[in-house]
C-alpha cells in the first residue's frame, strides 16, 4: 500500500465524521453533501480494506478498526500540526480564522478587552464568535462548529475535551446601594427578595448547588433569562442578587451595586477553555488560548 495514492481529504472526511459520529454533522462541519461524505468514507474504507463506522440509532460508530485508525491519524496530525506551527512561527503567518464560543456576559466583563488587544496584535486573524449557554456550547464544540469555548461552569464528560483553566472568580451577594444591611445571616437571606436566573442555566445550577450544601432554602422572587440583567435588577432595588465579583466591577464603581457580606459558602469557579480532545488545534487556536491565561495572569 503506497501512500502516495491516498487522497488526505478522505483523512480529514473520517476525522470530522469520527468527532461529531454523524455524517450530517460532519457535512455541516466541512460544507460538502451528505452524500460526498458518504461516499468519501467508503472509499477510504475500500483502499484500507475495512470497515471504519457502523450506522447505529445513537448515530455514526467507529469500529475497532476505526478506533485504531482514528488513533494513528491522530498522532499523524500531531506531528503535522507541530510542523506546521513551527513554520508559522518562524514565518509570522499570524492569519487565520478562530471560532470561539462564551457567555454574552463572559464576553463583555471578561473578554472584550483581551479580544480588543488581540486584535490589534494580530489583524489579520478573523475571530467569530458564538454567545450562548454552556449546554449549547459544549455541544459545538463537540461537532466543531466552534474551535473553542471559555466558560465558568464544571464541565460535564471532561474526558472528551481538553480543558485549560484560565483564571478563577469568586461569587458574592449584591444589593442596591440603598439596602440597609452590609451584612446578612442565612437565615435572613432565606428572606429576602432574591434574583436569580432562569433554568436552564449552569449559574443557576451552581447556585442552587450552594444553597443544598448551605443548607438554605431560597425562593426566589426574580427569574431571569439573561445573566447580565440580573445587576439591572439589583440596581432598581427589586431585590437581591447571587452573582460573580469580577463581572460586577463597573457597577461597584458607578455605585449602582454593593457586595453584601454573607454567612454563605461558596467556592471560587474556574473559568476555562475547552476544546475537543481528539481536535488538532490550530496555530491560531493555541495561541489565543496561550495568550488569553496569561492576559489574565496579569490582571491577577
Amino acid at each position: 500500500m503506497n501512500y502516495n495514492d491516498l487522497d488526505l481529504n478522505l483523512i480529514k472526511v473520517f476525522l470530522a465524521v469520527y468527532e461529531s459520529k454523524s455524517i450530517l454533522l460532519a457535512s455541516k462541519k466541512l460544507y460538502i453533501s451528505q452524500p460526498a461524505i458518504t461516499k468519501s468514507i467508503q472509499k477510504l474504507e475500500n483502499y484500507l480494506g475495512g470497515k471504519l463506522f457502523i450506522r447505529t440509532a445513537k448515530g455514526t460508530v467507529p469500529t475497532k478498526e476505526g478506533e485504531e485508525f482514528n488513533a494513528s491519524c491522530y498522532n499523524a496530525m500531531q506531528i503535522l500540526n507541530s510542523g506546521i506551527n513551527k513554520f508559522a512561527a518562524l514565518s509570522n503567518l499570524e492569519q487565520g480564522v478562530l471560532n470561539i464560543g462564551s457567555s454574552s456576559t463572559i464576553i463583555r466583563k471578561l473578554l472584550l478587552p483581551f479580544i480588543e488587544q488581540f486584535n490589534k496584535k494580530y489583524p489579520k486573524i478573523v475571530i467569530t464568535i458564538t454567545d450562548t449557554n454552556s449546554e449549547k456550547l459544549t455541544k459545538y464544540v463537540k461537532t466543531g462548529v466552534i474551535d473553542l469555548a471559555i466558560l465558568n461552569s464544571p464541565i460535564d464528560n471532561m474526558d472528551i475535551f481538553k480543558v485549560t483553566t484560565l483564571t478563577q472568580t469568586n461569587d458574592c451577594f449584591i444589593a442596591h446601594p440603598d439596602f440597609p444591611h452590609n451584612h446578612l445571616s442565612k437565615e435572613q437571606l432565606a428572606n429576602q427578595k432574591i434574583i436569580v436566573q432562569k433554568r436552564p442555566s449552569s449559574n443557576r445550577d451552581y447556585f442552587d448547588k450552594m444553597c443544598n450544601e448551605n443548607k438554605i432554602n431560597i425562593r426566589p422572587s426574580f427569574e431571569i433569562g439573561s445573566f447580565g440583567l440580573i445587576t439591572d435588577f439589583v440596581s432598581k432595588n427589586l431585590g437581591i442578587a447571587y452573582t460573580i465579583k469580577e463581572f460586577i466591577k463597573e457597577d461597584i464603581k458607578a455605585n449602582r451595586v454593593k457586595i453584601i457580606e454573607t454567612d454563605f459558602i461558596s467556592r471560587p469557579r474556574d473559568i476555562v477553555a475547552i476544546t475537543l480532545q481528539t481536535s488538532i488545534n490550530s496555530f491560531v487556536c493555541n495561541k489565543f488560548i496561550s495568550e488569553l491565561k496569561s492576559y489574565f495572569e496579569n490582571q491577577n
